[in-house]
């Protein structure tokens, strides 16, 4: 079956990408190979003036190159072969010898994107799904079917190369805003823009108008390049520590091909596709899109099961992680109504919310007239009142199983029997805090992580008694509010928390034998964790993370006693960045370690990094493979994109669990059986790890 079809009425060629069997149209070897014999039919055409590229697909032009393509990709001179054949079949479309212009009316990405980019002319939909972008350094490589070049000189060096470092996606309006498409349109309006734009081009005056509109180098491109390369570079070894390859990669591709001819560039940006996607990030990052692609489409329950309609929500709780869930309810335009004990404390979330809000208008993501209707969408009250028609009730108070009961009842006897009720708990079970409810079917647990603007996990918890089609209504919930959902069992910690802070104990006992807090903070995070253990326990607050490390000590056992130091610094006040005292002293932007803690330190023995990074991850993998035992989550992926979305463990490595099988379960094994014999039963080996090490099996394959 064919993927193209061409049709030609008056000289005007449409050629229709239709491909069969999928949703999406996808750049294949195969898909290239067609377009190639057509384009070489067509060059010798003298019965065609223009070439419209479409879609036959809704709110898709092209979705890009076929990523499983990519990640077959094992040496690197194939992988030059394939992606320079590529580029060769693209650039015969600019070899035409009539005008071709790309109608984009949906998602045009990565290879969609540089075919249009090979195109005269691009017109563009303001669709809401109209999507341009080369967002290829996310996979860990470059955009290698000519984007790199096309695009510089379509719209200049700078604004290019920060379009494919950031990896940015931009609907049409912005796109015309930067000179990527010619014009942007309603939908509506299409055939009537399609039909006037050919007019338009083939009207000699009127296209030379068209041509001049485009981009002009400015200055700073036309004479000191090397200052875009500069900062752009100091602007990625920033955010990524020189982590992601790719993103120098492009920077240094921008720099060697700067004069050179188009064919000798693209060679180059070939060879630098190549090399960038046989190496065990891109393979990473790469089983990471595959996993996210999953978990976006995994309703959890069945797919009978729809969920319920969500219009009215409120939060229970002022505190920050109640007025970070009323601002995302609110942002997703949805009516909230927010409780709190006092006037004051709900000022005080209020001004957290305008400043998320701020943020936002300043990065012009929102204007100042959204952010005002949508701050108008949250109403607030020290009672109960309001409440008898609310759908969803999310309950972010202290703590504390009894005053989360409490509001349980309370809510019970007011709200409608169809609402349901949720607990942003991050560790007490869901089935033992709905024990005393009447009605525990609508009762679930949703962790949203802290801050709950930017972090983009969160924790669906089913009790005993909760019903699927609560499930499937959360879920949608979390997933139109932009966040990725994942349902985890039901027990002390769930699954990120529970595997997270026994890492955070563990660089505790490091300190307390004498390990240094600047060299763990520094080794964790060149190991690639956005943040060191001590960093984080003073962001989060040292009182919330004791209470929840005493909540899991209770539930495991020895394996999760609390490091003697957190409860010493409890007594001592120290409760992080809140009180300005912690494992460090914070003033401002600024923090300086706290010298009152080596007076805790029991011995004064030092650590190298290795075995700082062993003792830290060890004691996550191990406790992680246990919650796959235990059936706490649905598969190593899921527990992978948990921890990477939740706690930020490095991308680049695939996830905790990918790192394990990287290392090797053996290695894994006897790893933890030499720090159980050192440190105690903490690190015995699950049973899990000694079966996958008995039978050289991995996480990802046995």
């Amino acid at each position: 079956m064919k993927a193209f079809n061409l049709h030609i009425k008056n000289k005007i060629a449409t050629l229709m990408f239709d491909m069969p069997n999928s949703q999406a149209n996808i750049l294949s070897i195969e898909v290239m190979k067609e377009l190639e014999a057509i384009l070489d039919e067509l060059k010798s055409s003298k019965e065609i003036d223009v070439l419209l590229f479409k879609s036959a697909k809704k709110g898709i032009f092209i979705a890009g190159a076929d990523i499983s393509e990519i990640e077959a990709l094992k040496d690197e001179e194939t992988s030059y072969d394939v992606v320079r054949r590529g580029q060769i079949i693209l650039r015969k479309i600019t070899l035409l010898p009539f005008f071709t212009v790309a109608v984009i009316d949906g998602a045009c990405l990565g290879g969609g994107f540089e075919l249009a980019l090979n195109c005269n002319y691009r017109i563009a939909t303001e669709n809401p799904k109209t999507k341009i972008g080369l967002p290829e350094v996310n996979l860990g490589v470059l955009p290698g079917f000519g984007g790199t070049q096309n695009l510089k000189y379509l719209i200049g060096k700078q604004k290019a190369i920060e379009l494919i470092l950031g990896a940015k996606l931009i609907n049409g309006k912005k796109a015309q805003k930067l000179k990527i498409v010619d014009a942007c349109v309603p939908e509506g309006y299409l055939d009537f823009k399609v039909k006037s734009f050919i007019k338009d081009i083939l009207d000699e005056k009127i296209r030379t108008k068209i041509d001049n509109r485009r981009h002009k180098d400015n200055l700073l491109e036309r004479f000191a390049p090397e200052l875009i390369y500069y900062f752009a570079n100091k602007e990625v070894m920033k955010k990524t520590k020189g982590k992601y390859p790719a993103a120098l990669e492009v920077i240094k591709l921008f720099k060697e091909t700067d004069k050179l001819p188009i064919n000798e560039a693209l060679s180059l940006e070939a060879f630098a596709f190549a090399r960038l996607c046989v190496s065990d990030i891109s393979k990473n990052l790469i089983s990471l899109y595959y996993a996210s692609e999953k978990l976006k489409h995994d309703s959890f329950v069945d797919k009978e099961i729809k969920a319920l309609s969500i219009k009215q929500t409120s939060v229970i709780g002022s505190g920050v992680m109640g007025g970070g869930i009323v601002w995302l309810f609110s942002k997703m335009d949805k009516a909230v109504r927010l409780k709190a004990r006092s006037y004051e404390s709900i000022a005080a979330s209020f001004k957290h919310i305008s400043a998320s809000y701020s943020a936002i208008v300043k990065r012009r993501r929102l204007t100042q007239r959204e952010v005002e209707l949508k701050m108008g969408r949250i109403s607030y009250t020290d009672s109960y009142d309001g409440f008898k028609n609310v759908d969803f009730v999310v309950e972010a108070v202290v703590e504390d199983k009894e005053t989360k009961q409490e509001v349980y009842k309370d809510l019970e006897n007011i709200v409608k029997e169809s609402c349901i009720i949720a607990s942003n708990t991050s560790s007490l079970s869901i089935t033992m805090l709905g024990e005393k409810m009447k009605y525990p079917e609508r009762f679930i647990g949703m962790h949203f992580f802290n801050p709950v603007p930017r972090m983009p996990l969160v924790e669906i918890i089913a009790g005993e008694k909760t019903s699927d089609e609560t499930i499937a209504t959360v879920v949608k919930l979390a997933r139109d509010a932009g966040k990725t959902a994942v349902l985890v069992g039901d027990c002390a910690g769930f699954l990120v928390n529970r595997i997270l802070l026994p890492y955070i104990n563990e660089c505790a006992r490091l300190f307390e034998e004498g390990g240094s807090i600047e060299q763990i903070d520094k080794t964790i995070e060149d190991f690639g964790m956005p943040m060191g253990p001590f960093v984080l326990a003073d962001e989060v607050g040292l009182d919330v993370g004791y209470k929840v490390s005493k909540v899991l000590e209770e539930s495991y056992g020895e394996r999760m006693q609390v490091a003697p130091i957190l409860k010493k610094l409890i007594d001592m006040q120290l409760l992080g960045k809140k009180n300005k005292k912690g494992f460090y002293i914070h003033s401002g932007k600024n923090k300086t370690v706290n010298p009152d803690l080596n007076a805790l330190q029991f011995a004064h023995k030092s650590f190298d990094n290795d075995e700082i990074i062993d003792r830290a991850m060890l004691i996550m993998i191990n406790e992680a493979s246990r919650t796959l035992e235990e059936g706490i989550v649905k598969n190593a992926s899921n527990l992978d994109m948990a921890m990477i979305m939740g706690t930020g463990f490095p991308p680049f490595r695939g996830g905790l669990l990918k790192y394990a099988d990287a290392m090797g379960i053996e290695k894994v094994h006897l790893s933890l059986l030499h720090f159980q014999e050192k440190y105690g039963t903490r690190y015995e080996p699950s049973a899990l790890i000694k079966t996958m090490a008995h039978k050289k099996e991995t996480f990802y394959k046995g």
